[in-house]
């Protein structure tokens, strides 16, 4: 349990910040440290959202080191894992780091008093933001001009943005018409509130979050509150890795819509946590998901 909820925290910690942005020639993240704006050669990155960013927009090759997940892999998988370690995301090494001689250190949040530990030994670096598609995508552009790689992060920004278009022109065609809650955990049963990615997402969906009836950012979800609710679908992520999960830590669940028909469903975490273009990828796949159930 304890391993579980510092996953929790680390993906969680990824999205609370909103994104990059350019001021006098200078890349300024939501802290407040300051880059300047030019191409980096040797780029450590603590935060596996940059890493797959730096893989859609052909930057690997700037990249000398990166922080490893304890169990969340990083795609494109067969690549990243032959990338040299500078420890994990939640520790790492400064003196791998250094080891590397980098010219960039891109962290994620979780790891933004490390921040300090860069800025003694004068090591330029930035923490990645991004908590919606909006800041995503604009991140994309800003980390195509650290690594020269302009023109592909842009084309990578056009694709996802006709992606998302075109998704919402079916639902304006096809509308889902759910209500639902995507499952931070079953046992208590928690939602996500519409503040967070996988909120976001049942918005762009359409679907009725039943989490923002609740206080918190990722309510208790009770089980006289559930039946009242009915809800029609019931996605699970983090440490839920069975739909068969959801039904034995509540059984309640067989007495609403999403049980009786059986509308549940375990998305992959980082493909809902992890601020990258691949969650619109995932977008779209739920919404041809979701558009087969009844």
């Amino acid at each position: 349990m304890k391993k579980i909820f510092v996953l929790i925290s680390i993906l969680l910690m990824s999205v609370q910040s909103f994104s990059l942005k350019i001021e006098k020639g200078k890349v300024v993240d939501n802290s407040g440290n300051k880059i300047v704006l030019k191409k980096y050669s040797k780029i450590v990155l603590i935060d596996p959202a940059v890493v797959e960013i730096f893989y859609m927009i052909g930057g690997e090759k700037n990249i000398v080191g990166i922080a490893h997940t304890m169990n969340q892999d990083i795609w494109p998988v067969e690549k990243t894992k032959k990338i040299p370690s500078v420890g994990t995301l939640y520790k790492p090494s400064i003196e791998k780091i250094i080891s590397y001689k980098p010219d960039l250190v891109i962290i994620n949040p979780m790891a933004s008093n490390f921040g300090g530990t860069l800025e003694e030994r004068e090591i330029p670096f930035l923490i990645n933001n991004g908590n919606n598609f909006e800041g995503i995508l604009e991140n994309i552009q800003i980390y195509g001009e650290l690594v020269g790689e302009k023109k592909k992060a842009n084309l990578v920004t056009a694709k996802y943005k006709e992606k998302l278009k075109t998704v919402k022109k079916k639902l304006g065609e096809n509308p889902l018409k759910y209500k639902g809650a995507f499952l931070f955990s079953s046992s208590p049963m928690m939602g996500f509130n519409s503040k967070s990615l996988p909120g976001q997402i049942f918005k762009i969906l359409g679907i009725e979050n039943i989490a923002d009836n609740l206080k918190g950012e990722r309510p208790i979800i009770s089980p006289e509150y559930l039946i009242s609710q009915n809800p029609d679908i019931l996605l699970g992520a983090m440490g839920i890795k069975d739909k068969q999960d959801i039904l034995d830590s509540n059984p309640f669940v067989t007495k609403t819509t999403a049980g009786k028909k059986n509308n549940i469903a375990i998305v992959e975490s980082s493909r809902i946590l992890r601020p990258t273009p691949r969650i619109i990828d995932t977008v779209e796949d739920l919404y041809k998901e979701l558009s087969s159930w009844n």
